[in-house]
């Protein structure tokens, strides 16, 4: 820094001497910049490095007219900062006689700029000024010059270095240092809207779909006919295209302002007969197919100019930077509602994919690239050669807008590139071209590189046609060689031939044997063609792939995060079809990412490899049995990266992975966590090698570490421990069962906070319902929940539920109401009271008779001692109960059944359960929560080791550890009711037992020293012996 800081100080001396010696000729462009590059490169930018810094090219006086010529008004940041192909920020350079100060135009211009690519601030200045603009918030032209922004002068500079430098630095603007720094900014400035490029134009281009949709309708009623579907493609091919043409403009491919020409006449007639003529001619391609019906629309322009003007100035759009990858965000979100006819209206709503969600949230252009990077490792491709790597074929297979697609072209492009610059073929040379500073891909290269490489496929039609032109955005977008565009072919004919050809539209799961399976699906039309099945190996499908290479090289994406059982109603033949056919949704809920993995593998090639983003959820949960024995049993699993972080989408909480799965079988599986802050995750990402060329980052696991049990990769070790115990002892399920509590009919009514015990036979207390309410205590059951919950706690509770059964270990019989009533008439009037509320707010059994009863009926007949377990804890707790009539909450506490009730084996397996070594192994497998909270669900301890034998058969060790677990209990009370001086005494009495608890427990497990002190250096979350203070 002190450098740095010195470089500036003598950058600004300079400056000013030349200015008062009058040798700067302040009104060249070329002059400014060479001092702004000075500039930059204190704070490490290498402006002569396009990889770091594209400079906008200063034109000549000709070369401004020939622009004014075309009527072209563009103009670009001079400095645009990057990595690889994302745009991270603008800097602006100005003339002196620009008063950076307050020029609120100068300020709309750059903030524009940088709100448009989701920068998190932008730079302007003439040397002279520097100004840092804020850009997370929507920009105006009417907002005034200083807002969101810092200012500085020449002879601030040096002061102000700090402020500089944690702006321009280069390491700084490269990991998330400014996303943080900018992240609650202007948070209580009620005069502007912090909202994200990609929502606000998904927004409004939903209204204008639904306002053209409804012109479309109104005017065109015989060609629509009601079908949704028909207006929803040709709406969105309109769309699509004004788009397309707009962001043609914008990249000088266009004339600048051509759409708005059209408005001088009449527009939609302009603009059809374009797109059927000039358009044809020159992009040709699905996004410009000849479409019959699109020429016999009417459409008023009144509807079309709603858009336009959301697409010039004074707009914030600036389609001279929007990245394609922030299109297709944009039409992810906007993708996600779908338009309907309803007696002749036209609507929308959210599809039923998205309706849990509340829409769509795209995928983040950061784990797409790494994703990439990890399955389709470069090097690799590199050694292949240019013909080898345009025979490469890679799917996605639920591609949405396109997100995968296009990066999927930058990476391959990238590669191509690399290859070509070092090893030059004429067979190939028509694909580049070079001129001394860049080399990049012509028009022929790019479309060989998607019609031989890129492969799609999705459900929805409309995503469908989004998809085509993201890939077609890519073929034409090369502004910053817009002096070449005659040399690369951009005004060409028919350059968007065969592009977005391979973009299928179809459903993934469904094959087309579904009509002969589920013959009715072909009498119900809708449900036809909402399926919409689709075969790979087929002529419409990839036939030639599979004829070739027998499937896919690679398959990447985020398949659908959405539950099966959503489909019942609206895809009844669909949600049967998967069910029968996916091995892996035998296992109740389970959600379409499971069957999406498991048809990759039917369509990869015998050396195909596989990249998903997933929740990883099924890593734990019950429904992830079957996928986890799926990939485990095939040795699939290559390589898992988790992210700790839960913010990764906005504004959902997700827990997610990416995974590589390999048909050859790995051995061995690496595995990294990411707990990086959300701003550094792409910094993070960045720095860490493949694993193929740089191994030192990864844990290795190795693959027959891995079964149907939950999983956990986070600890080599600890997997390696766990997997020898189970193959010693066998599984905790095998010994004894883990069981849920009742299921009341209402909470809200049947649960009672008692506040006293009554001598007459009643129990008095309140429920959400009613207040101070007296009833029979005969008529209820004490109910055990989470609350002050710890080790070998006494048994009481304070929470009864109302019970109208009668129950013993062979029988359990639900009391008529009127028998209820009469045995219970305190209880029965209360719920008479309260009945129409009950049955307003839950489904309730039929009959006057059985109204009151539970509707669903599970472990009443539990009336014998267990160990009780709570759900939700930082570690595993245990108690024992040996009141029969005491439930467990269905909620949050779960009991344990054992074979054997005995009081010395009830204790010892609630010893057991509250050991260091039984936590650390529950801890490792469950699901985490906030706080250092788990969840102790059925699946995840029934799969922890147990030595069921030595349980069984060492009866005096046993019997040691039941005797500690009851001292243990003993102890604790006379603690909580102790002076400090006798909690001292007792504190440390209590910790021998804990430890003589813990050997004991090793003991019984056979475990070897060093295993020992890998528990002991795990430990448990909260000590033992202090929770009891904190009660």
């Amino acid at each position: 820094m002190p450098e740095r800081k010195e470089q500036l100080t003598e950058l600004v001396k300079r400056y000013q001497a030349f200015k008062e010696d009058g040798r700067l000729d302040l009104s060249s462009e070329e002059t400014i910049r060479t001092w702004i590059n000075e500039f930059l490169s204190i704070f490490d930018w290498d402006v002569m490095d396009t990889s770091q810094v594209l400079q906008e090219k200063v034109l000549s006086r000709e070369e401004k007219e020939r622009l004014e010529e075309i009527d072209s008004t563009s103009t670009r940041p001079d400095y645009t900062f990057k990595i690889g192909n994302q745009k991270l920020t603008f800097l602006d350079a100005k003339a002196v006689s620009v008063n950076i100060e307050t020029s609120t135009s100068s300020a709309f211009q750059i903030k524009s700029y940088g709100w448009s690519i989701s920068g998190s601030c932008t730079f302007l200045t003439n040397f002279e000024e520097f100004a840092i603009y804020d850009c997370t918030y929507i920009p105006s032209q009417e907002q005034p010059a200083n807002l969101g922004r810092t200012y500085l002068k020449i002879e601030d500079y040096v002061d102000n270095f700090d402020v500089l430098e944690t702006h321009l630095l280069k390491s700084n603007i490269l990991n998330g240092t400014l996303e943080k720094l900018y992240s609650d900014t202007l948070k209580n400035v009620s005069s502007v809207q912090k909202l994200s490029p990609d929502l606000v134009f998904a927004e409004e281009l939903s209204k204008f779909r639904l306002s053209l949709a409804k012109n479309i309708v109104e005017n065109n009623s015989d060609l629509i006919s009601n079908n949704a579907e028909l207006l929803a493609y040709l709406t969105q091919v309109i769309i699509n295209r004004i788009i397309f043409i707009r962001i043609c403009e914008a990249r000088r491919i266009e004339r600048d302002g051509l759409l708005l020409t059209f408005l001088e006449t009449d527009f939609w007639s302009e603009f059809k007969n374009s797109s059927y003529n000039d358009f044809f001619e020159h992009y040709d391609g699905p996004l410009f197919d000849r479409i019959s019906d699109i020429q016999e629309l009417e459409v008023d322009n009144e509807i079309i100019k709603e858009l336009l003007d959301k697409l010039y100035y004074p707009s914030p759009y600036r389609f001279e930077v929007i990245p394609t990858k922030l299109l297709s965000d944009i039409y992810e979100i906007f993708l996600s509602k779908k338009l309907i006819i309803e007696d002749g209206e036209v609507s929308e709503k959210l599809k039923l994919e998205y309706i849990k969600t509340n829409g769509a949230i795209s995928t983040p252009q950061y784990l797409v690239q790494d994703l990439l990077k990890r399955t389709i490792i470069k090097e690799s491709l590199l050694e292949r050669g240019l013909e080898s790597i345009s025979e490469t074929k890679i799917l996605d297979f639920a591609c949405g807008s396109g997100i995968f697609l296009i990066e999927t072209f930058d990476y391959l492009q990238e590669i191509f590139i690399d290859y070509y610059k070092e090893n030059p073929s004429e067979a190939f040379s028509d694909f580049f071209f070079q001129n001394s500073d860049l080399t990049t891909l012509t028009i022929s290269g790019k479309r060989h590189l998607i019609s031989n490489c890129i492969f799609g496929v999705d459900i929805d039609p409309e995503a469908v046609e989004v998809a085509r032109m993201s890939l077609s955005l890519k073929v034409v977008d090369s502004s910053e060689f817009y002096e070449n565009y005659q040399e690369i072919g951009i005004y060409g004919n028919q350059i968007l031939n065969n592009v977005g050809n391979n973009i299928k539209c179809g459903n993934t799961l469904v094959s087309n044997d579904i009509t002969v399976k589920y013959p009715l699906i072909i009498s119900d039309e809708p449900q036809l063609y909402r399926t919409n099945s689709f075969d790979y190996n087929s002529e419409n499908g990839f036939s030639e792939i599979f004829d070739t290479k027998c499937g896919f090289d690679y398959i990447v994406g985020n398949p659908p995060y959405v539950e099966v059982k959503n489909y019942n109603v609206e895809y009844p033949f669909m949600h049967q079809y998967i069910k029968d056919e996916y091995v892996t949704t035998k296992n109740g809920k389970i959600d379409l990412a499971v069957a999406f993995v498991e048809r990759a593998f039917s369509i990869l090639n015998d050396n195909g490899k596989l990249g998903l983003i997933v929740q990883r959820r099924f890593f734990k949960t019950d429904y992830g049995k079957k996928i986890r024995e799926y990939i485990s049993s095939r040795n699939l699993l290559s390589q898992v990266i988790e992210f700790e972080n839960s913010n990764i989408f906005p504004n959902r909480i997700t827990y997610i992975a990416t995974l590589i799965l390999d048909k050859a079988r790995p051995e061995n599986i690496s595995f990294l966590k990411i707990d990086s802050d959300l701003e550094e995750i792409p910094s993070t990402l960045r720095s860490i090698q493949p694993f193929e060329n740089d191994d030192t980052q990864f844990s290795i696991i190795p693959s027959s570490g891995l079964n149907q049990n939950p999983w956990n990769f986070e600890d080599a070790d600890l997997l390696a421990i766990k997997t020898s115990l189970l193959e010693n002892h066998g599984k905790f399920g095998d010994f004894a069962k883990v069981k849920v509590g009742i299921q009341v009919l209402w909470d809200r009514a049947y649960h009672i906070k008692v506040t006293s015990i009554n001598d007459d036979g009643t129990l008095t207390g309140n429920t959400h319902l009613e207040e101070g309410i007296t009833i029979e205590i005969d008529a209820c059951r004490p109910l055990m929940v989470n609350e002050k919950f710890y080790p070998f706690c006494n048994d009481e509770t304070s929470t009864y539920v109302i019970f109208p059964y009668d129950t013993s270990l062979d029988e359990n019989t639900p009391i008529p109401f009127s028998e209820f009533n009469e045995r219970f008439r305190l209880a029965g009037q209360y719920l008479t009271r309260h009945r129409d509320e009950i049955a307003s707010n839950v489904a309730t059994c039929d009959g006057e008779e059985n109204w009151h009863q539970f509707t669903r009926v599970q472990n009443h007949k539990a009336v014998y001692s267990k160990v009780l377990l709570p759900m939700t804890a930082n570690d595993t707790y245990a108690t024992v109960t040996q009141n029969p009539l005491n439930y467990c909450d269905n909620a949050n506490m779960f009991f344990i059944d054992i074979p054997e009730k005995s009081e010395n084996n009830l204790f010892a397996v609630s010893g057991i359960v509250n050991s260091t070594l039984f936590s650390v192994l529950a801890r490792s497998i469950a699901l985490s929560q906030q706080n250092g909270y788990f969840k102790f669900n059925k699946q995840f301890i029934e799969p922890i080791p147990f030595p069921r034998e030595n349980f069984n058969t060492n009866t005096a060790l046993v019997n040691e550890i039941s005797t500690i677990a009851i001292s243990i209990k003993q102890t604790q009370e006379q603690y909580r009711s102790s002076s400090p001086r006798q909690k001292t005494i007792l504190k440390n009495l209590l910790n021998a037992y804990w430890s003589n608890l813990d050997n004991k427990v090793y003991e019984l497990y056979e475990l070897t020293n060093d295993q020992i002190s890998f528990f002991n250096e795990r430990g448990r979350n909260i000590n033992r012996i202090e929770i009891l203070d904190r009660l």
